[in-house]
């Protein structure tokens, strides 16, 4: 006999939760993440907004073994000659005494004075043409009585210009100046002619009352001549338009104008004219026109 099969047979139903092996609940896990992270980044936009923190950051990885502080004590920090570092001096700064020593000492406020007197002084001086006056004038600016000529009209001499072309300041009150001249001499019977340039140093002082006086009858004094110009264009034929236009510029000077030479340069063209004024006399003059 089968005792198996003739056994009844039950079956228990299991479920089958019992069979696996009970397993924890990650929702309240994942809840504590997030609300974490939240956290976190909050705490980073609150320390973004309020800007960098001034208490320094110690990281520590290690324990350190306590340390007693010892209280500081005031010693004094006494400097090595040798660690001095000298600096370079600074620039130096004058006083105006320092610049008034080195500057010249300015022009004397009577400069053009001595000019102005220079050029008159010598105009009266070489003027003779009967007037007593101008005579008296000359003897009592002179410190000395010297002997001018005179004249009963049989010689007469005009300054027709005087120009001071130097003056040197001595820078004690006293000047020199050098003046050209030219003068006219002759009669009123034979007519007048005119004489070469000449030159004179005129001498002046100042007097016990500021004022300028002469100290010598004029000095004789030599004319520079004048250099020599660049050699002038060779003649070459200009246009028409330009031609006239120096034509029209030539009679407005005088009248009948006549070519004589025409040229080019560098900085245009130069013609030469002869032209007639007044005097019934033809005089050349030079006109230039630009490119």
């Amino acid at each position: 006999m089968d005792l198996e099969s003739d056994l009844p047979q039950d079956y228990e139903q299991i479920p089958w939760s019992h069979l696996v092996p009970p397993q924890k609940d990650r929702s309240l896990q994942l809840a504590a993440i997030a609300v974490a992270a939240i956290a976190v980044s909050m705490a980073i936009v609150f320390l973004m907004r309020r800007g960098p923190s001034l208490a320094p950051i110690v990281a520590s990885t290690t324990a350190a073994p306590s340390v007693v502080e010892a209280p500081l004590l005031d010693v004094p920090v006494v400097v090595s000659p040798a660690s001095t570092t000298t600096l370079p001096a600074g620039p130096r700064i004058y006083s105006e005494a320092d610049l008034m020593a080195v500057l010249p000492p300015p022009e004397s406020d009577h400069r053009l004075e001595a000019i102005a007197r220079a050029e008159w002084f010598v105009t009266d001086y070489f003027t003779v043409d009967g007037d007593t006056s101008l005579a008296d004038g000359v003897h009592a600016v002179l410190p000395d009585v010297v002997d001018l000529p005179t004249t009963d009209g049989s010689a007469i001499s005009y300054v027709e210009w005087a120009r001071a072309v130097e003056v040197f300041d001595h820078r004690d009150g006293s000047f020199d100046v050098t003046v050209w001249f030219r003068t006219l001499v002759g009669d009123v019977e034979d007519g007048f002619s005119r004489t070469a340039v000449r030159a004179v140093d005129v001498k002046l002082v100042t007097d016990e009352r500021g004022k300028l006086a002469l100290a010598d009858v004029p000095v004789a004094a030599s004319v520079e001549t004048a250099g020599v110009g660049a050699s002038w264009p060779a003649n070459s034929e200009p246009s028409a338009d330009t031609l006239e236009e120096a034509q029209r510029l030539a009679q407005a000077f005088g009248t009948d104008t006549q070519l004589q030479s025409a040229g080019q340069t560098s900085e245009g063209w130069r013609f030469v004219f002869s032209v007639g004024d007044a005097s019934g006399l033809r005089f050349p003059i030079a006109i230039h026109i630009a490119p």
